[in-house]
Order: structure tokens, then C-alpha cells, then sequence
């Protein structure tokens, strides 16, 4: 009775086990896929994204994967959206995961988004730091929309920085990518900022060449939009240029397509500014008064050192002394601000990464305690069931041995016994064989013996009658004078022809295998090949084909290299005689 408890509290447990993993790996599936979706969805429609992300299910219920992909997501659609990111905990996540993952993309994505963060936090050389492991990582990867906005970004902080030679290196990669991308609209935003770029850095004619290009670029668009922009862009180079005439022409055309009050403020000022460089100050005076713009302190620092000018240039000196003053002083209150803020960042920072880490601790914490208690539980009913059916199947076996024991011990009797008879049958078959096949190649062996010498004496008998036995006979019982001074003994085409045939006999259709293998052989070659094979002395070639020394070396070369393909180490006539 006991027994059959224990066994039916063990399938409960198993069957709860099944199901609670099943469900689990259902709910991963579907988040997995959901993530998965909102990454696809993240480039056309970032904001339909956010609002996905925001309805998932906590950060903190998901795997240490869906967390960092989650994370990484999250972050991304923040900065598309333009919603300020206020803390990087997200992106420590995500850091922290994909730092040794082998996912070179979400890494580099991931480092990418801690060099932006950074670099709006103001904390610039962290950023450039972040920028450059996002450039590393990307190094195995193939996505041109990344490489661009990588190699942009990077490009504006390095500018900001003053390291101006390094941003253009950027911009010029950035296009690189953007031509690869075939994406108008990007290319003309890259040529306003590389033109910029320029432009603060003096060096005008290059940064007038740029907006050009991109004002030429922006009439291949339908709504035109960047076309103000560059047209102010080009209004600013020209009065850096001192050609206010065509300055003031570029910003009227761009004052033209401007349309609310946020595009006219800076066209005014520009305008005004320029006005005032040309000496009309009535008109300067409207049109730097037109330009409103208060709610930022730099704007307003702007406005009164250029009020400072205006009042300078009127004669009216304590006016411009008194916009001076307000200009120092709003520049103080700017830096102290700017220096307040970071010291309050600083301090949240600190704040947050202490709840942070409290937090962390009490998790971890509770996930101890129940990782403790679960492994316990499971341990003692593990113990138990292995301890049940340990004993259980240790009575059965031995029962079992106990009851079998004669039976198998009589059985291997007898197919021992079987298989003995069986080896020795076995045994004499292959004695019987091994004889048949020794008697069977002995008389093969007597056959081919006999072929071969058969084969031999027809071979020499055949050359034997061949005029180029007759030949060689003629040379050994000539003198040397005659041989020289004799033609009798030169082998006629027709000879060499019949040398060819009967060779071809002896020597299992020899030449014709040898103009298979080489097709580019000529009759010559081939005499020459044939009296290689029967042996023929290179003196006593000489004589026959009626040449020189060197020129019997040479076709040997020629043929050898040439025609046969083969190396400096390799012989010729050991290679014909094996053939």
C-alpha cells in the first residue's frame, strides 16, 4: 500500500514538473518571437514599437537573453521616438550579456546606444571610448544602417570636441555607407552636418562644396524639405566669405520655403546679421528684432553680443557696453548651470545605483532562498524514489539470477558445443579452398610464364627483321669516318613509319597510347620515342635521324617540358621505357 502511494505522489510531481516546463517553454517562445517582431518593426515604425514594448511583461520576468534583447530594444526606441534617456541601467543590461555572446550585431547596437547616452550625459570621453567598441564590433558584420549611423554620430562628437580632421575622416565613411544604402534623405543630412563640419573649421569653399552638393542632391526629392536649410548653410559661407550680395540673395530664397516661426528665427537672425555687416542698420535692426528666440540661453547670449555690435557700430557705446555686460554675465550663469546640472546627475546617478544595488541584493536573495528550498525538496524525493526502486530492481535481478542461472548455464553448454563442431566444419572448408587457390595460381603462374617468354621471343623476333636492326648492325661494323661521311644508314620517313608499326606491335600498341596521352606529338617525336624504347644509344640516334648532338638535346628537351609537362628532376627515357 505504501509503495503504490509513493509511486502515484511521484507521477503527480512528474506530471506538474512536465506541464510547468511546457508552459514555460511556450511563454519563452512567444516573447521571443514578440521581441523578435518589435526588432523588425523598429525601423519603419519606431513608434508603434514603443508602444509595444511598453505593454511586455517586466524586465525582471524574463531570461538574462530576452532581458538584454529587451533592454537593447527598449533604449532603441527611446532615442528614435525622441524621448530622453534618463538612465543606463537598461543598457548595463544588455552590456553585460552581449559582451560574451557571439551576437556581434546586438553588441555593437548595444555599445552604440552607451556612446550616445554618453555623450548627452555630457561625459565625452566615455562616449568616444563607447564609440570605438561599437566600431570593433561591427567589424565582422554586414549592415550598412548601423555603419552609417555609427560613423555619423561618432563624426558630430569628434567635431564638438574640436578634433575636426578625425569627424571629416568620419563623414567620409559615413557616406561611403550612405551611397551603399541609396538613401536620399540620409545623404542629405550627412552633407549638411559634413558641410558644418567645415564650416566652423574655416574652410569654407569646402563646406560651400558640400551644401551644393546636397542642394543638388534635394531637387531629386519630392517635398524638398532640407533645401532652407542648405540654403542658409550656403547664406552663412558666403558672409564668412565677405560676399554679403550673395549671402543675403541665398537667405531671402530661404526665407522663401520657410513656413512656421522655428524655421524663420535663425533665417531672421542670419539675415540681420548680415545686414549689419553691410552697414544697413535700420534693416539689420528689424530683422534682428524679429528673432525672439529666449528660451534658450545660448540663443540669448547671441542676441546680446550681437545687440553689443549693433550699438557699437550706432555710436551708442553705453548700450553696447551694457549688452556686453549682460552677455559675460549670461555666460557665467550658463557654465555655473551647465556645472550644477552635473553635479546633480551626478548625484541621481549615485542615488539610483544604490537602490539598484539594494535591490540586486534582495533578489538575489530571495532567489537563493528559493532556489535552496526547491533543490532540497527535490533532492529528498529524489533519494527516495531512487532509494525505492534501487532496492525494488536489486530484489528482482538477484531473484531473477537465482532462478536462470542453471538454465543459461546449460544453454552455453550447448552452443559451445555447437559452435565447436561448427569451427571445425569451418576449418576444413578453408583448408579445402586454400588449396584450390594454391594449385590455381601456381598454374597461373606457369601461364604467365610462359606468355612472357613467348611474348619475348615474338618481340624479338619481330624486331629483328626490322631495318632498324639491320641499321644497327651497318653502324657497329662502320668506323667512325664512316658513319659520319655514310646516308645509308639515315632512317627515310618510311622506315620510321614502319619503326612506329612494329613498335606499336611489341610493345602493346605503344605509340598510339603515347598520342592519346600527348596529342601535340609529331612523327618525329614519336621516331624519336621509339628508339628511346628499343634501347637506342643517344650516338647511334644521331646517325639514324641525321643530327647534331645539340640538336638531339634539344628535342629531348623540348619534348620532355614542352610537349609532356614534365619537371627538370624527371627522365625522359626511364619515363618512355616504363610507358
Amino acid at each position: 500500500m505504501k509503495n503504490k502511494t509513493l509511486i502515484i505522489i511521484v507521477i503527480i510531481a512528474a506530471t506538474a514538473a512536465a506541464l510547468s516546463l511546457g508552459i514555460y517553454q511556450k511563454r519563452t517562445h512567444q516573447i521571443n518571437a514578440s521581441l523578435l517582431q518589435i526588432e523588425q518593426l523598429m525601423y519603419e515604425r519606431p513608434d508603434s514599437a514603443w508602444k509595444i514594448l511598453q505593454h511586455m511583461p517586466s524586465i525582471s520576468q524574463l531570461r538574462k537573453e530576452e532581458q538584454a534583447l529587451h533592454a537593447l530594444l527598449f533604449t532603441q526606441a527611446q532615442y528614435k521616438n525622441y524621448i530622453p534617456v534618463k538612465s543606463d541601467s537598461l543598457l548595463r543590461i544588455a552590456e553585460a550579456y552581449y559582451r560574451t555572446s557571439s551576437d556581434s550585431l546586438h553588441k555593437a547596437w548595444t555599445l552604440f546606444y552607451l556612446a550616445q547616452y554618453y555623450r548627452d550625459s555630457d561625459e565625452k570621453e566615455k562616449a568616444l571610448s563607447y564609440f570605438q567598441q561599437a566600431n570593433i564590433a561591427s567589424r565582422n558584420i554586414e549592415n550598412n544602417q548601423f555603419k552609417f549611423l555609427l560613423n555619423l554620430h561618432w563624426a558630430g562628437l569628434l567635431t564638438n570636441e574640436d578634433a575636426h580632421e578625425k569627424g571629416i575622416e568620419k563623414y567620409q565613411t559615413a557616406n561611403r555607407y550612405a551611397i551603399l544604402l541609396k538613401d536620399t534623405l540620409k545623404q542629405l543630412n550627412l552633407y549638411e552636418k559634413w558641410g558644418w563640419c567645415h564650416l566652423i573649421n574655416g574652410e569654407y569653399d569646402l563646406a560651400d562644396s558640400l551644401f551644393n552638393v546636397g542642394l543638388t542632391l534635394s531637387a531629386t526629392t519630392k517635398d524638398r524639405i532640407y533645401d532652407k536649410y542648405l540654403l542658409n548653410y550656403l547664406s552663412l559661407t558666403a558672409r564668412e566669405k565677405k560676399d554679403y550680395k550673395r549671402a543675403l540673395e541665398l537667405v531671402n530664397r530661404s526665407l522663401s520655403l520657410a513656413k512656421d516661426s522655428t524655421e524663420l528665427y535663425p533665417l531672421w537672425g542670419n539675415k540681420g546679421e548680415i545686414l549689419l555687416e553691410m552697414n544697413q542698420y535700420d534693416s539689420a535692426h528689424f530683422y534682428l528684432s524679429k528673432d525672439t528666440r529666449d528660451y534658450d540661453p545660448y540663443f540669448r547670449a547671441a542676441q546680446y553680443k550681437t545687440s553689443s555690435i549693433y550699438e557699437e557700430k550706432m555710436n551708442n557705446l553705453p548700450k553696447a557696453l551694457e549688452y556686453s555686460r549682460r552677455y559675460a554675465e549670461l555666460l557665467d550663469t550658463i557654465f555655473q548651470e551647465k556645472l550644477e546640472s552635473k553635479v546633480v546627475n551626478l548625484q541621481h546617478k549615485y542615488d539610483y545605483s544604490l537602490i539598484q544595488s539594494e535591490n540586486k541584493l534582495l533578489k538575489i536573495k530571495r532567489q537563493r532562498l528559493y532556489i535552496s528550498l526547491t533543490a532540497i525538496c527535490m533532492a529528498v524525493l529524489t533519494v527516495a524514489v531512487i532509494f525505492f526502486y534501487k532496492r525494488r530492481e536489486e530484489k528482482r535481478k538477484l531473484a531473477e539470477q537465482m532462478r536462470s542461472k542453471d538454465d543459461l548455464m546449460k544453454e552455453m553448454r550447448l552452443q559451445l558445443q555447437e559452435k565447436t563442431i561448427d569451427l571445425h566444419a569451418a576449418q576444413e572448408k578453408i583448408i579445402e579452398k586454400e588449396t584450390a587457390l594454391d594449385k590455381e595460381l601456381s598454374q597461373r603462374e606457369k601461364m604467365r610464364s610462359e606468355y612472357s617468354s613467348k611474348e619475348a621471343a615474338m618481340r624479338k623476333e619481330i624486331l629483328r627483321h626490322s631495318e632498324i636492326i639491320r641499321k644497327m648492325e651497318q653502324l657497329n661494323k662502320m668506323s667512325q669516318q664512316d658513319k659520319i661521311q655514310s646516308r645509308s644508314v639515315v632512317l627515310s620517313d618510311e622506315e620510321q613509319d614502319n619503326l612506329a608499326e612494329v613498335i606499336n606491335i611489341c610493345y602493346n600498341n605503344f605509340t598510339d597510347r603515347l598520342w592519346k596521352k600527348f596529342p601535340t606529338l609529331t612523327k618525329a617525336d614519336i621516331s624519336l620515342c621509339c628508339l628511346i624504347k628499343i634501347g637506342i644509344s643517344n650516338s647511334n640516334m644521331l646517325y639514324l635521324l641525321d643530327i647534331s648532338k645539340v640538336a638531339l638535346k634539344k628535342r629531348k628537351n623540348r619534348l620532355k617540358h614542352d610537349k609532356m609537362g614534365m619537371d627538370e628532376n624527371d627522365s625522359l627515357d626511364e619515363f618512355i621505357m616504363e610507358f
